[in-house]
């Protein structure tokens, strides 16, 4: 009896085990090294190459009565849900993967919320969006608006009165224009290695997603900082290449990482009131906000607040996109 006994503890145990091997965490990574808050930097500055020849993509919008979000290749790359114009250029590289051809969506909606006066629920026959795409050496610093090239000039649709915006009327506006881009590097891991999301079941997708969103939260919350670096190391360094950064750069980035953990008043707010959404071209989900407070509208799900040294209360939104690559069944951070 003791013997059956023994035995039938290393069988309960073996298989408690092997349940354990088997659970897999939400979110994984495919560094090619072990990566730590402490060594991400020295490893980020050996990766990144750099260049002869280094283009930088970037657009300026001259806008009118609506707010609007730009994506590039079906990938956000920049949303402006506030009252007044935008002066800054928005730089386009991260979100170009490789020389080629490129699409650049920007939508439109009705300026629904104002600082000062009353809002529209539909896009007004004043509506105006127009954009213009340059391209310039990053190292032209000092002259690099002399030297500048426009690769794109996109002046709104209008009706036939040739004043009147096409859109008038609408909830929703959304165009699409394409360029070439010729970059010197190529983004690893590729989405050509992704799964079509779009196939599988919906309800399954967003329980994935809720379910590594809670996961990436909690490293956060718990400050788990060497976790955290290892699984948006990649995420990084697709960013830190296509802008070819330098290690000045770098050492800033790397402290506008350590802020959630180094920020004591930095709180997670609960995941509540999200919805699903999937970009890339059916590549990537993520779960952005529902609200339609202009503060909120289309922001990422994972945010909390801290206390400002200048004083108040602040806020913070840690965006991140989910991809599966071909051959494994757990998301990574595109």
């Amino acid at each position: 009896m003791k013997n059956l006994l023994i035995l039938f503890f290393f069988v309960t145990m073996s298989c408690q085990t092997t349940t354990n091997k088997m659970i897999k965490a939400p979110i994984t990574e495919s560094n090619p090294t072990a990566i730590t808050a402490g060594n991400a930097l020295s490893i980020k500055e050996k990766m990144i190459k750099h260049f002869p020849k280094e283009p930088l993509y970037y657009v300026y919008m001259d806008h009118e009565q609506c707010f609007f979000e730009i994506l590039v290749n079906d990938i956000p790359a920049f949303r402006y849900f506030q009252d007044g114009g935008i002066m800054s250029p928005v730089l386009l590289n991260n979100f170009i993967a490789k020389s080629g051809k490129q699409k650049l969506t920007y939508r439109l909606y009705p300026h629904n919320e104002r600082e000062q006066g009353e809002g529209f629920k539909e896009l007004t026959p004043y509506t105006r969006f127009n954009l213009t795409l340059y391209s310039r050496d990053n190292a032209d610093t000092l002259t690099s608006f002399d030297k500048q090239v426009k690769v794109l000039e996109h002046v709104n649709p209008k009706k036939e009165d040739g004043k009147t915006f096409i859109g008038a009327g609408l909830p929703y506006y959304e165009y699409t224009v394409e360029f070439n881009a010729n970059v010197p590097y190529e983004q690893s891991p590729s989405l050509d290695a992704a799964v079509d999301l779009r196939t599988m079941d919906k309800e399954v997708l967003e329980e994935k997603a809720v379910e590594a969103y809670k996961y990436f939260g909690k490293l956060v919350g718990e400050k788990n900082k060497d976790q955290y670096f290892s699984l948006v190391f990649n995420s990084d360094m697709r960013q830190l290449q296509s802008e070819y950064y330098t290690p000045e750069h770098l050492k800033e980035n790397g402290k506008d990482d350590l802020f959630y953990f180094d920020t004591p008043s930095f709180k997670l707010e609960p995941l509540e009131n999200y919805a699903m959404k999937i970009y890339g071209d059916g590549k990537l989900v993520c779960l952005e906000h529902r609200s339609t407070d202009t503060r909120l509208r289309g922001r990422s799900s994972i945010w909390g607040k801290y206390n400002a040294e200048e004083g108040g209360v602040r806020v913070r939104f840690l965006r991140i996109l989910l991809y599966i690559p071909k051959g494994k069944d757990t998301f990574e951070i595109w």
